[in-house]
């Protein structure tokens, strides 16, 4: 029994069998991404994300459609196990996730001093807030923290995907005699 266990733990193709990437949930990670941040983004929610009337005023358009465009090729790429795409879309969510950890969760646990910093956390009180307020210590919004929910265990499974797909091709099996590639 222990030997079989020491087998499946080290064959990669068992790995294989029981990983996220037959579950595909890198995948599905992403198209909920997708969903969210477009509802989001193009949908007046009210305070949600400050958005009152159609059509949206969205001052960040070209910004916002680059990231659908760049989220469908990373679905395509997770659906498809497009390794290039694979590799560029975890790197691209790894840096959203270290952008919203730079501007939204150190500065909140930190605080903030400048007065311009300090300026742009305020026009977000107006939007619905989740997380308590205490000094200069401002909490990211509900919008916000809803796409790091969706963000953060994406970049995750994405990156555990990608590592295991990158195994998968590159490392032979044990007890395989001929090379991978």
């Amino acid at each position: 029994m222990g030997a079989a266990l020491f087998t499946l733990a080290i064959n990669a193709r068992a790995l294989y069998n029981v990983s996220c990437m037959k579950r595909n949930y890198a995948y599905w990670s992403l198209v909920l991404l997708f969903f969210y941040y477009n509802i989001d983004r193009w949908t007046p929610l009210a305070k949600w994300n400050g958005e009152y009337h159609w059509p949206v005023h969205n001052d960040q358009f070209s910004l916002d459609l680059v990231v659908g465009v760049i989220l469908l090729g990373a679905i395509f790429s997770f659906r498809r196990q497009f390794l290039p795409g694979m590799v560029l879309s975890t790197g691209l969510l790894g840096l959203w996730a270290y952008f919203h950890l730079q501007t939204w969760w150190i500065p909140y646990l930190c605080g903030v001093t400048s007065p311009r910093v300090i300026a742009f956390y305020e026009q977000f009180l107006e939007h619905t807030q989740l997380l308590p307020r205490y000094g200069n210590h401002f909490p990211p919004d509900a919008e916000h923290i809803f796409i790091d929910l969706f963000v953060f265990p994406a970049f995750l499974l994405c990156l555990f995907s990608t590592a295991r797909n990158l195994s998968m091709r590159f490392v032979k099996p044990v007890g395989s005699k001929e090379r991978r590639h």
